[in-house]
């Protein structure tokens, strides 16, 4: 009697695990979608992907940006719950970094959201470009790329690790270990100043990220 309890039980912790991961990542598709469109609008009005954004457009991106770390986190933790135990030592590392991104990432983008407005009224333009997520030379700018550069790709590469299966999950694997690599290469990108290394990173994130997310819905919507 106990024993079908306990099945019941985890059952029943599959099922909801399976419908929150069906969720997020839905949303996680969504942000992923308004980031790459917030790149293609700066490549195609200014030329380049890291041109300033407008203070209205900015308040936008930092409140995407919180949202979709977070949706991250709860994405990887569900995914966590559907990793056969033989391998989930990758799904718990994948787990352990994907908070390490949106602790990082979530701080820095409610530094934007709520503390530049007010620093850009003060006149204090040393602190301001300290601060700005948007200033290359800024810390912010070099804490979040190593949210989205190391974490994010470690990340997704042990959690690439830990899924199995069939076709569409080699998919998601591949795309996965794609983004990893990719993100993690901003790094020395960053630190040798090459901008194609750099601009791989974005794409990761805007591309590959959302791709992935579409075939996790696909997988487990079908489930």
């Amino acid at each position: 009697m106990e024993s079908k309890e306990i099945r019941k039980d985890e059952n029943d912790n599959q099922t909801i695990a399976r419908r929150i991961l069906l969720v997020t990542a839905v949303l996680s598709t969504i942000f992923g979608i308004l980031y790459f469109v917030g790149l293609m609008g700066k490549l195609l009005v200014n030329g380049t992907i890291h041109a300033q954004s407008s203070p209205a457009i900015s308040m936008i991106a930092a409140c995407i940006g919180i949202l979709w770390d977070v949706t991250l986190v709860i994405l990887f933790v569900a995914l966590r719950r559907r990793i056969p135990v033989g391998r989930s030592v990758y799904a718990d590392l994948g787990v352990v970094f994907v908070v390490l991104l949106a602790s990082v990432s979530t701080v820095n983008w409610y530094v934007q959201l709520t503390l530049i407005p007010r620093l850009a009224g003060s006149g204090n333009a040393a602190v301001l470009e300290l601060l700005d997520i948007h200033n290359l030379n800024s810390v912010m700018y070099a804490m979040e790329h190593l949210a989205w550069g190391l974490f994010f790709g470690l990340a997704v590469i042990f959690m690439a690790l830990a899924i199995q299966g069939g076709r569409i999950e080699t998919w998601i694997r591949g795309l996965l270990i794609a983004a990893g690599i990719m993100s993690i290469l901003f790094i020395p990108g960053y630190m040798t100043a090459n901008q194609f290394l750099m601009d791989l990173g974005y794409y990761a994130a805007g591309v590959i990220l959302p791709i992935t997310t579409i075939l996790l819905a696909i997988r487990y919507g079908r489930a």
